[in-house]
Protein backbone atom coordinates (compact mmCIF):
# COMPACT_ATOMS: atom_id res chain seq x y z
CA UNK A 1 0.00 0.00 0.00
CA UNK A 2 1.22 3.48 -1.17
CA UNK A 3 2.17 5.61 2.15
CA UNK A 4 -1.48 8.76 1.00
CA UNK A 5 -3.22 5.43 1.11
CA UNK A 6 -2.37 4.25 4.49
CA UNK A 7 -2.72 7.60 5.94
CA UNK A 8 -6.52 7.65 4.35
CA UNK A 9 -7.10 4.72 5.46
CA UNK A 10 -5.93 5.29 9.09
CA UNK A 11 -7.53 8.91 8.88
CA UNK A 12 -11.39 7.23 7.94
CA UNK A 13 -11.14 4.34 10.76
CA UNK A 14 -9.82 7.07 13.25
CA UNK A 15 -12.97 8.94 12.02
CA UNK A 16 -14.90 6.35 11.93
CA UNK A 17 -14.20 5.40 15.99
CA UNK A 18 -14.34 9.14 17.29
CA UNK A 19 -17.79 9.34 15.46
CA UNK A 20 -19.15 6.35 16.86
CA UNK A 21 -17.72 7.24 20.52
CA UNK A 22 -19.94 10.68 20.06
CA UNK A 23 -22.98 9.07 18.78
CA UNK A 24 -22.60 6.76 21.71
CA UNK A 25 -21.19 9.35 24.74
CA UNK A 26 -21.52 6.63 27.60
CA UNK A 27 -18.66 4.70 25.66
CA UNK A 28 -16.18 7.41 26.48
CA UNK A 29 -16.87 6.99 29.96
CA UNK A 30 -13.39 5.94 31.16
CA UNK A 31 -13.02 3.13 33.49
CA UNK A 32 -12.79 4.21 36.82
CA UNK A 33 -14.23 5.81 40.07
CA UNK A 34 -16.41 8.43 40.42
CA UNK A 35 -18.02 10.40 43.35
CA UNK A 36 -21.66 11.21 42.76
CA UNK A 37 -23.79 13.44 44.85
CA UNK A 38 -27.94 13.80 44.83
CA UNK A 39 -29.00 17.24 43.99
CA UNK A 40 -32.28 18.39 45.57
CA UNK A 41 -34.80 17.09 42.87
CA UNK A 42 -33.74 13.81 44.59
CA UNK A 43 -36.62 12.38 47.28
CA UNK A 44 -38.02 9.27 49.30
CA UNK A 45 -41.44 8.68 48.11
CA UNK A 46 -43.64 5.87 50.29
CA UNK A 47 -47.77 5.23 49.44
CA UNK A 48 -49.41 3.55 46.93
CA UNK A 49 -49.25 3.47 43.06
CA UNK A 50 -51.98 1.99 40.71
CA UNK A 51 -53.83 -0.47 40.87
CA UNK A 52 -53.86 0.85 44.81
CA UNK A 53 -55.62 4.19 46.53
CA UNK A 54 -53.74 5.50 49.74
CA UNK A 55 -51.63 8.77 49.87
CA UNK A 56 -48.11 9.07 48.43
CA UNK A 57 -45.83 11.01 50.73
CA UNK A 58 -43.23 12.82 48.76
CA UNK A 59 -40.06 13.34 50.82
CA UNK A 60 -37.52 15.84 49.79
CA UNK A 61 -34.86 16.08 52.00
CA UNK A 62 -32.71 13.56 50.46
CA UNK A 63 -29.24 13.74 50.28
CA UNK A 64 -25.83 12.09 50.31
CA UNK A 65 -23.16 11.04 48.04
CA UNK A 66 -22.33 7.48 46.36
CA UNK A 67 -19.46 6.37 44.20
CA UNK A 68 -20.17 5.35 40.31
CA UNK A 69 -17.06 2.52 39.01
CA UNK A 70 -17.25 1.41 35.45
CA UNK A 71 -16.98 -2.12 35.38
CA UNK A 72 -17.75 -3.21 32.09
CA UNK A 73 -18.17 -1.49 28.25
CA UNK A 74 -19.00 -3.33 25.62
CA UNK A 75 -20.91 -2.90 22.62
CA UNK A 76 -24.46 -2.65 23.64
CA UNK A 77 -23.71 -0.29 26.63
CA UNK A 78 -21.86 -0.30 30.18
CA UNK A 79 -22.37 -1.43 33.58
CA UNK A 80 -21.52 0.36 36.40
CA UNK A 81 -21.39 -0.79 40.14
CA UNK A 82 -22.83 1.45 42.41
CA UNK A 83 -21.15 1.56 45.77
CA UNK A 84 -20.45 3.77 49.49
CA UNK A 85 -24.04 4.48 48.87
CA UNK A 86 -24.44 7.00 52.00
CA UNK A 87 -27.64 8.92 51.99
CA UNK A 88 -29.93 9.96 54.59
CA UNK A 89 -33.44 11.75 54.66
CA UNK A 90 -35.38 13.36 57.67
CA UNK A 91 -39.18 11.05 58.97
CA UNK A 92 -39.90 13.78 61.76
CA UNK A 93 -37.61 14.75 63.31
CA UNK A 94 -35.26 11.33 63.21
CA UNK A 95 -32.58 11.32 60.56
CA UNK A 96 -33.03 7.53 58.62
CA UNK A 97 -29.29 7.10 56.64
CA UNK A 98 -29.58 4.51 53.96
CA UNK A 99 -26.57 2.57 53.17
CA UNK A 100 -25.81 -0.39 49.94
CA UNK A 101 -24.54 -1.08 46.46
CA UNK A 102 -25.89 -1.65 42.99
CA UNK A 103 -25.55 -2.02 39.44
CA UNK A 104 -26.55 0.62 37.15
CA UNK A 105 -26.78 -0.14 33.38
CA UNK A 106 -27.16 1.96 30.69
CA UNK A 107 -27.83 0.33 27.16
CA UNK A 108 -28.42 2.72 23.84
CA UNK A 109 -31.90 4.39 24.58
CA UNK A 110 -32.58 2.43 27.95
CA UNK A 111 -30.84 2.36 31.79
CA UNK A 112 -31.70 0.23 34.52
CA UNK A 113 -30.46 0.39 38.53
CA UNK A 114 -31.01 -2.13 41.09
CA UNK A 115 -30.01 -1.58 44.66
CA UNK A 116 -29.68 -3.21 47.81
CA UNK A 117 -30.07 -0.98 50.82
CA UNK A 118 -30.47 -0.68 54.29
CA UNK A 119 -32.88 1.72 55.30
CA UNK A 120 -32.55 2.77 59.02
CA UNK A 121 -32.64 0.31 60.85
CA UNK A 122 -34.12 -2.52 58.71
CA UNK A 123 -32.99 -5.61 56.96
CA UNK A 124 -30.96 -5.38 53.40
CA UNK A 125 -33.96 -4.56 50.67
CA UNK A 126 -33.57 -5.26 47.10
CA UNK A 127 -34.86 -1.97 44.89
CA UNK A 128 -35.35 -1.90 40.97
CA UNK A 129 -35.98 0.61 38.39
CA UNK A 130 -37.12 -1.61 35.92
CA UNK A 131 -35.60 -1.17 32.18
CA UNK A 132 -36.36 3.08 31.52
CA UNK A 133 -36.14 5.11 28.88
CA UNK A 134 -32.53 6.72 29.03
CA UNK A 135 -32.32 10.61 29.15
CA UNK A 136 -29.18 11.07 27.23
CA UNK A 137 -27.67 13.60 30.26
CA UNK A 138 -25.05 11.23 31.54
CA UNK A 139 -22.81 11.31 33.13
CA UNK A 140 -26.33 12.58 35.31
CA UNK A 141 -28.34 10.24 36.68
CA UNK A 142 -32.13 10.58 36.72
CA UNK A 143 -33.83 7.53 37.65
CA UNK A 144 -36.09 5.77 40.42
CA UNK A 145 -36.00 2.82 42.12
CA UNK A 146 -39.09 0.84 44.10
CA UNK A 147 -38.99 -1.75 46.34
CA UNK A 148 -42.16 -3.29 45.23
CA UNK A 149 -42.17 -2.41 41.14
CA UNK A 150 -43.89 0.69 41.41
CA UNK A 151 -47.00 -1.22 42.70
CA UNK A 152 -49.37 -0.60 45.58
CA UNK A 153 -48.19 0.23 48.80
CA UNK A 154 -44.06 1.15 47.67
CA UNK A 155 -41.21 2.78 48.79
CA UNK A 156 -38.93 4.58 46.19
CA UNK A 157 -36.23 6.48 45.87
CA UNK A 158 -36.56 9.44 43.21
CA UNK A 159 -32.37 9.97 42.38
CA UNK A 160 -31.12 12.14 40.59
CA UNK A 161 -27.30 13.43 40.76
CA UNK A 162 -24.41 14.41 39.31
CA UNK A 163 -20.50 13.97 39.36
CA UNK A 164 -18.96 15.56 41.74
CA UNK A 165 -16.02 18.25 40.19
CA UNK A 166 -12.52 16.64 40.90
CA UNK A 167 -11.24 18.37 43.47
CA UNK A 168 -14.30 17.71 45.48
CA UNK A 169 -13.95 14.34 45.00
CA UNK A 170 -10.57 14.16 45.89
CA UNK A 171 -11.33 15.45 49.36
CA UNK A 172 -14.94 13.30 49.71
CA UNK A 173 -13.04 10.50 48.63
CA UNK A 174 -10.63 10.61 51.59
CA UNK A 175 -13.58 11.23 53.42
CA UNK A 176 -15.35 8.30 52.28
CA UNK A 177 -12.24 6.05 53.16
CA UNK A 178 -12.35 6.86 56.19
CA UNK A 179 -15.77 5.93 57.16
CA UNK A 180 -15.19 2.01 55.44
CA UNK A 181 -12.06 1.33 57.31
Amino acid sequence: MKPIKSFAVVTVVFLAINLWFVGFAPSTWALGSSLYKLTDESGYIEGCYDPCMCPIFWNRTLQGTFMLTSVDQGEDGILFEVWAIDWNFLQGEETVSVTGSGIYRIESEHHQLNLDLQVGGSALQHFDSGVVPWPSEFPGIDIAVAQNGFYCYDHVFQLKAFPEPVEQSIFSWGYLKSLYR
